[in-house]
């Protein structure tokens, strides 16, 4: 009876392990197939989390500007392409350069960034406690977001959030 059991368990172990890892196998070639549509998603939840936390605090809802979300895009493709994780970039842009060479007339910007976490509610939760937890309740009326992938690095996940404000700046339509 005990032999019966000791093989039950490994073979249930056994199989497990398997499951596990063609999951894993799974979502890397899901995530390694992303679409410019699915990554927008990933972008979008993000922000949606973001808002979600502002409304807990009594906040307004920051809204997408898509200059903006060019400056994030910018320094998201920057480190994951070279899984660098820094507020400057590889060519020392900054927050505030990436904004304006975007086009954006900014009164304030500030960014966070994360690698990584696979999925935004992970992203804001590590945000929220710590310094990313300013910005995100800070007295901003607009954000930027991007997000990427990158099988090749060690990180593979990668957002960026740029929060700011300018009196003569749109939301998206």
């Amino acid at each position: 009876m005990v032999a019966i059991v000791k093989t039950s368990t490994a073979l249930l172990l056994t199989l497990a392990t398997v499951s596990d890892a063609a999951n894993l196998r799974q979502e890397a070639r899901d995530l390694s197939e992303m679409t410019a549509t699915q990554t927008n998603d990933f972008a979008a939840a993000l922000l949606a989390r973001v808002n979600k936390e502002r409304a807990a605090h009594g906040l307004s809802a920051l809204c997408s500007n898509k200059k903006l979300k060019a400056a994030a895009q910018r320094h998201v493709k920057d480190q994951s392409k070279s899984d660098y994780m820094s507020d400057t970039g590889t060519d020392n842009s900054t927050p505030k350069s990436r904004a304006t060479e975007a086009g954006y007339k900014w009164q304030c910007v500030e960014e966070n960034i994360d690698s990584g976490n696979a999925k935004a509610d992970a992203v804001v939760d590590w945000w929220m406690k710590g310094d990313g937890r300013d910005n995100i309740l800070g007295k901003y009326t607009m954000a930027g977001t991007a997000y990427a992938y990158n099988e090749k690095t060690y990180s593979k996940h990668y957002w960026v959030q740029v929060f700011a404000t300018g009196s003569s700046e749109d939301c998206d339509a």
